[in-house]
C-alpha cells in the first residue's frame, strides 16, 4: 500500500471521526423541545417521533463508528508517518512531538468541534444527518449488540431482576431529572418544580383525598328563614352553598349567592323559595382521579361538586380550588384563617417548628437566627432543597451554621414541616 493511500485513509477517516463524534455527543443529551420545533418548522413532525424513538440505538451506532474511524485514522496515520520517516529512528523528541500533535488533533476532532456543534447547531445537524445515522445503526447492529449482551451479564451478576416498567412512569422520571438539572443550573425556580410535580401527580390522586368531608360541608336546609340565610352567608363567606331538603342525605341543589341578592330586594312574600333558586348540583365518584375531575369541571363549566361513594351516598364536597391547590399549593383567600404567624411556632429560645413555606427572612427576624438569604430561594423549604439538591425524606437533617434543620413532614413534591434547633453557645468558664 502506497503513502498516497494512507493519506487518503487518514483524511477520510478523520472526517468520519468528526461526524460520528458530533452525533455521539448530541444524541444522548438532545434538547428534544428544540428538535421538535425545528422539525415542525420544516414540516416534518414525524421525523421528530422517529428520532426520539430510535435515538439511543443511533447514538450507540455513532459511538461504534467513532471507534472504528478512530482506529483507521490512527493506524493509517502511523503507517504514513513511518513511511515518511523511512530509515529514521523515533527518538524521544519526535515521540513527544507526535503525542502532542495527535492529542491536539483528537481534542479538536472529538471534543472541541462536537461540543461547539452540539451547543449551537444540535437540532439542524441531527435533522439533516439522521438518514446517515439510521443507516449506520442498521449496518453496525452486530457491533452494538455487544452492549445488550454485556448488560445482561452485568444484571445477572448483580442479581437484578427485570421488572416491567410503565412507560408513563419512565417518562415522568425523565421529566423530574430534567427539572432537577434545570433548577440546579438556575434555569427555573423551585416553585416551578412543585407545579410540574403537581400536574404529573393529578393522574395518581383520587378525588377522595382532596375533598372536604361531609361533616365539614357548609350547607343550608331548604326551609331556612331569610334572616338566617343572610346571617349564614355573612358568617361563612361562601358564594356557593349546597341546599338539602328533608335530611342532609338529600342535597337538592346549589345556591349561588348572586342569585339570592335580587330576591332580597323584593318583599318577602314574593320571594322564591331556596329550592326554586337552587341550581342543579353535580355528583362525582370519590375514585375519580383529580385529572379527570378537572376536565369534568371545565366541561360542565362549574366550580363545585358533591363526592359520592359506590352506594351514591354523599361523602364530601370538592371545588376547583381544591384541584388547583394540588398544582400550585395552598391558595389563601380572605376567608382562610392563618393558623400561625408566618408559619412559625416558637417552642423555646433554641427550638421552633416551621412550615416549608415560612420565609427565611421572617425566621431570622422572629427567632434571631442567621440562616443564609439568597436570591435562589425565599422559603426555608427552598433553602433546604437548595442545599441538599433534592427533596429530603422525613427524618433527614441538615446543619446550616449553628442551626440543625430536621425534616418532619415532606412528600416527593414539597417540604411541609420542619423543626429548627439552634445550638447553644459554648460557655467559657473562668478559672
Amino acid at each position: 500500500m502506497g503513502p498516497t493511500l494512507f493519506v487518503w485513509l487518514a483524511t477520510s477517516s478523520w472526517l468520519v471521526l468528526i461526524l460520528s463524534s458530533i452525533a455521539a455527543t448530541i444524541l444522548p443529551d438532545m434538547f428534544w423541545h428544540d428538535l421538535e420545533e425545528y422539525c415542525e418548522k420544516n414540516d416534518r413532525p414525524r421525523l421528530f417521533s422517529t428520532i426520539h424513538e430510535h435515538h439511543e440505538i443511533a447514538a450507540l451506532a455513532a459511538q461504534a463508528l467513532q471507534v472504528l474511524s478512530l482506529a483507521i485514522f490512527l493506524i493509517s496515520s502511523q503507517a504514513w508517518l513511518l513511511g515518511f520517516r523511512e530509515g529514521s529512528l523515533l527518538d524521544a523528541f519526535t515521540f513527544i512531538g507526535d503525542v502532542a500533535g495527535v492529542t491536539l488533533v483528537l481534542m479538536v476532532t472529538m471534543v472541541w468541534i462536537p461540543w461547539a456543534v452540539a451547543e449551537h447547531f444540535g437540532p439542524p445537524f441531527i435533522y439533516y444527518t439522521w438518514p446517515l445515522w439510521s443507516t449506520v445503526s442498521i449496518i453496525l447492529y452486530p457491533v452494538t449488540y455487544g452492549v445488550d449482551f454485556l448488560g445482561g451479564m452485568m444484571k445477572r451478576a448483580a442479581g437484578i431482576v427485570d421488572e416491567p416498567q410503565d412507560e408513563e412512569e419512565e417518562f415522568e422520571e425523565e421529566i423530574r431529572t430534567i427539572v432537577t438539572e434545570a433548577i440546579r443550573e438556575g434555569h427555573i425556580e423551585e416553585d416551578a418544580r412543585e407545579m410540574i410535580e403537581g400536574v404529573m401527580d393529578l393522574d395518581d390522586t383520587e378525588t377522595v383525598s382532596i375533598m372536604t368531608p361531609r361533616s365539614e360541608i357548609d350547607s343550608l336546609a331548604a326551609t331556612t328563614p331569610w334572616w338566617e340565610i343572610v346571617e349564614f352567608i355573612s358568617k361563612t363567606g361562601r358564594t356557593r352553598i349546597p341546599i338539602w331538603d328533608g335530611s342532609r342525605d338529600n342535597f337538592a341543589g346549589l345556591l349561588y349567592v348572586k342569585d339570592l341578592l335580587p330576591e332580597l330586594a323584593r318583599p318577602e312574600s314574593t320571594r322564591k323559595s331556596l329550592l326554586d333558586l337552587a341550581r342543579p348540583i353535580i355528583h362525582v365518584p370519590q375514585s375519580m382521579t383529580v385529572s379527570e375531575l378537572l376536565k369534568y369541571f371545565l366541561r360542565k363549566r362549574t366550580h363545585l361538586a358533591l363526592v359520592v361513594d359506590e352506594y351514591h351516598a354523599v361523602t364530601g364536597l370538592v371545588t376547583i380550588e381544591d384541584v388547583l391547590e394540588e398544582i400550585v399549593g395552598e391558595i389563601v383567600d380572605e376567608h382562610d384563617i392563618d393558623e400561625t404567624d408566618n408559619g412559625i411556632i416558637q417552642i423555646s429560645d433554641e427550638e421552633a417548628d416551621v412550615t416549608g413555606k415560612a420565609h427565611v427572612e421572617d425566621i431570622n427576624e422572629i427567632l434571631g437566627m442567621e440562616l443564609p438569604e439568597e436570591d435562589d430561594y425565599d422559603t426555608i423549604g427552598g433553602l433546604v432543597i437548595h442545599e441538599m439538591k433534592r427533596i429530603p425524606k422525613p427524618g433527614e437533617q441538615l446543619q446550616v451554621g449553628d442551626v440543625s434543620i430536621q425534616v418532619v413532614a415532606s412528600d416527593r413534591r414539597r417540604i411541609h414541616q420542619l423543626r429548627l434547633i439552634r445550638s447553644k453557645p459554648n460557655k467559657v468558664q473562668s478559672a
